[in-house]
């Protein structure tokens, strides 16, 4: 293995000149920061919704007098889910070697884009959310699938495994 940067996890960058920022965040160990992080930050959503970036106060009246909180703001759409703990717990762990945990990178393009569908699903089908809700969320998941899905079929030069003859 040389010491060019490109080759620090044994995994070559895809492209040949291209893109240089997604060269960069195509790197295993940056993407799963960046997979962990992303999971932290639906956590800290889910948790602090008093804080206005996660909840806006939209009071209405009920039907008996009383007033109901809405569930709204920029980043109103990780409130439901908690499948962020476990997942960004799991993106550390790969961190150590990721060549060596190549499949938590299907995992991460299943948690992406199920939760790009989770939020076109409570935006479309149930109007659980206004679409300023859910916009930054499904942008950013959308991203990180389309990053995870490149890194994961791009051309490799890994040796090939033999198998024993039985």
């Amino acid at each position: 293995m040389s010491d060019a940067p490109g080759t620090a996890t044994g995994v070559e960058p895809a492209g040949d000149g291209g893109n240089a920022f997604i060269t960069l965040a195509q790197r295993p160990r940056l993407m799963l920061l960046i997979l962990a992080g992303w999971s932290v930050l639906s956590v800290l959503a889910e948790t602090f919704t008093s804080s206005g970036l996660f909840l806006e106060n939209h009071l209405a009246t009920l039907e008996k007098g009383t007033l109901e909180l809405e569930l709204d703001g920029a980043l109103g759409g990780f409130a439901l889910g908690w499948q962020g703990i476990p997942l960004a717990a799991l993106y550390i762990y790969a961190f150590r070697d990721p060549p060596k945990h190549r499949a938590v990178f299907f995992l991460a393009l299943i948690h992406m884009g199920a939760l790009a569908a989770s939020q076109l699903y409570h935006w479309l089908v149930t109007s659980d959310f206004t679409f300023e809700s859910i916009i930054v969320p499904l942008a950013g998941s959308a991203a990180l699938a389309a990053l995870v899905f490149l890194h994961l079929f791009q051309p490799r030069d890994e040796p090939a495994t033999q198998h024993p003859a039985n």
